[in-house]
Parts: C-alpha cells; sequence; structure tokens
C-alpha cells in the first residue's frame, strides 16, 4: 500500500502518452470558453470526455480503498521524487547555477534562458513544488527550460528552505531575497510555482507590495496551494461535485482522501509547531487581498484536489482586477509538470503559461 501511495503523490512515468503529437495538435486548437466576472477560461477536455488521461490513471488506480499516507519525513520526501521527463526545447539554452546574496540571505537559484534572450528585460522568478518539505529546482528544470523557451524571459528556479528544518516564513524569505536582487537588473518581475511552490510565490507577491519593493507584473501558477487548514468536509474537498465517468468514481474518491491526509501532513511540518494562524494571507493566499495577484495565470488539472480552491482563487483574483485566466485540463491530477515531454496536456499546460507571462 505504502508504495501505491508514493506513487500517487509522485505522479511520475517513463512512458510517452499513444498519439502524443495528434492530442496535442487537438488541445492547442480550443478556443476560450468566455470571459466571465474577468477571468478568460480554457476548458480543455479529454475525449472521452470526464476519464483519466491513461498515464495519471496508472497512479490512482491502485490506491487501496481508505489509504493512509505515511506520515515519516523520509517517505513523504520520497513521495516528491521524480524521473522521466523529457526535454521539450529545440533552441539553444543556458543553464547555470547562481548565488543570489541580498537581505542577509544566501539562495541558489538555478538561471535558465535562451542564448538569444540572454538580455531580456523579464524576470520570472520560480517556485518548485513538493508540500513545502520536498522537492528541489532540479524536478522541474526541463519544465522550465520548455517556459524560457517559449517566453521571452529570464527564469530563476528558487533552491528555497525547506521545512521542517527550515520551516515557515524561512522560504517565502529566501523567494523575497532573490526579488529584491532581482528589481535591479529586469523591468519586469514575475512570481511563479507549483503545488506548495505556488503558494510560496503569492506569499512573496505580497510581502513585495506591503515592502514596496516592487509589483508583480503577473503570476504563474500550476495547481497552487492556496489555503491551509481548511474545512475537509467543506465544499473545498467536495469530490462529488467533480464529473468523472462511474467506473472511474471510486478511485478518484480515494485520491481526494489522500490528498486529505497530505493537506493536514504539510500544513504541521510548514509550520512545525509555531503557534502562528494558518488563516493568515502569508499561510493563506485564498484568504488575501485577491487585487495584490494581478494577472494571474492559473492551471489545474480535472482530478486535482486542490482544483477547487484553485477555482475559487483564479474567480477573486479576476473579480478584483479583471485580468486572470483559467486552464483545466481534462483526465489530469496534481503534480502534472512531472509528466513533462510524455503527456500532452502539459506542453500545451507548460506554452500557454509562458505566452501569458
Amino acid at each position: 500500500m505504502k508504495r501505491g501511495v508514493i506513487k500517487m503523490l509522485n505522479d511520475t512515468t517513463t512512458k510517452q502518452s499513444l498519439g502524443y503529437s495528434e492530442e496535442l495538435k487537438r488541445l492547442r486548437s480550443i478556443k476560450p470558453t468566455g470571459k466571465v466576472d474577468g477571468v478568460t477560461s480554457w476548458i480543455k477536455e479529454r475525449d472521452p470526455i470526464h476519464t483519466f488521461e491513461p498515464l495519471v490513471w496508472e497512479t490512482v488506480a491502485g490506491i487501496d480503498e481508505n489509504p493512509q499516507l505515511p506520515t515519516d519525513l523520509f517517505s513523504l520526501r520520497q513521495g516528491t521524487e521524480t524521473s522521466g521527463q523529457r526535454d521539450l526545447t529545440s533552441v539553444e539554452m543556458k543553464v547555470e547555477m547562481q548565488q543570489i546574496v541580498a537581505m542577509n540571505r544566501r539562495v541558489r537559484v538555478v538561471r535558465i534562458a535562451r542564448m538569444d534572450h540572454l538580455t531580456a528585460d523579464k524576470a520570472l522568478i520560480y517556485f518548485h513544488g513538493g508540500a513545502y518539505y520536498g522537492g528541489t529546482p532540479e524536478d522541474v528544470l526541463l519544465a522550465l527550460k520548455f517556459v524560457a523557451e517559449q517566453a521571452n524571459c529570464v527564469v530563476y528556479n528558487v533552491d528555497y528552505a525547506l521545512a521542517p528544518e527550515q520551516p515557515y516564513p524561512a522560504g517565502i524569505l529566501d523567494g523575497l531575497a532573490v526579488v529584491a536582487a532581482m528589481v535591479k537588473s529586469y523591468r519586469h518581475i514575475c512570481v511563479g510555482g507549483d503545488s506548495a511552490g505556488g503558494s510560496i510565490a503569492l506569499a512573496v507577491s505580497q510581502l513585495c507590495k506591503s515592502m514596496g519593493i516592487c509589483t508583480i507584473e503577473s503570476h504563474l501558477l500550476f495547481y497552487p496551494t492556496v489555503i491551509q487548514g481548511s474545512d475537509l468536509n467543506g465544499s473545498l474537498w467536495d469530490d462529488h461535485s467533480i464529473d468523472v465517468v462511474p467506473e472511474q468514481r471510486d478511485a478518484l474518491h480515494r485520491s481526494y482522501q489522500l490528498f486529505e491526509q497530505l493537506d493536514t501532513i504539510m500544513s504541521g511540518y510548514y509550520v512545525a509547531d509555531q503557534p502562528v494562524d494558518l488563516t493568515a494571507p502569508l499561510l493563506s493566499p485564498l484568504l488575501a487581498d485577491p487585487a495584490i495577484f494581478k494577472n494571474v495565470t492559473l492551471l489545474v488539472g480535472e482530478y486535482d484536489p486542490f482544483r477547487l480552491q484553485d477555482e475559487v482563487f483564479v474567480q477573486q483574483a479576476g473579480q478584483a482586477n479583471g485580468d486572470a485566466h483559467y486552464f483545466r485540463y481534462g483526465g489530469i491530477s496534481h503534480a502534472f509538470l512531472n509528466f513533462t515531454g510524455n503527456v500532452p496536456a502539459v506542453e500545451d499546460a507548460l506554452a500557454m503559461g509562458a505566452k501569458l507571462i
């Protein structure tokens, strides 16, 4: 059971979807469904509709009934390890490790840029996922190489402090230091991240605004966690509101059960017994002033257990600023960047996100 649980959290494969090129072409042809309350939406359903993508299904179908997520840090960190991704770039790229020193902090970053865009005036400061306690910049390196190729920007992939050894707000402060160092060199600063990294990006954005460092121009968010300590029996976790074919309903429910446990565990490790209020906007960006989050692009899978909270977040940002973009990919679950180069929806998501930085 434990290996199946870890596989679900990891969402990784060395195989590539059948009919990759044809499916990518179909996804690219799908137009926006419209703009409502400041949110332009692309709902990119699978064919057949409301079914898991086969490679994603392999990670979900084997979850046992009433799954139990291991709580020890070693096993949990195993669940953030990735492999099998493919490089999607076709032009010469420059990838280098740098040390950023600012605000009395030293932070490692991986700088990624096209060789012909080395002097771009826009920077994307990006934070990898991993439930606050795991993950590395290398996990998303190939995904971010493709983003840097597709967008006229330089990407800084941040190796921020991980909990519980360095709990909240250490990772946020690392990100803030990187942004503070970059404002001298770039006219436009964007932040982005996946999963827990998306939450850290949104916290950095808030601090940049309140401290007068800069205004974040845009936010690129892949399935972010936007609230800590939410009601696991409430509307944000209601998998019965998600359309799925009957024969896959039970597996979807089991994946939600798994992530409900993860939600509690990762929040515990993130704050590490500090007496902090989980509803604070830096911890729960869903409860922040949405006017801070300009030009939000949020991309999430149809079957991601964080989908419902993400939809509320992007709706709030759209209503506040009128410039949000929402992409939902049929048949896809959490951590889909781990499928870079293997599932066509991921390539489409990266390309669409890059265009909107």
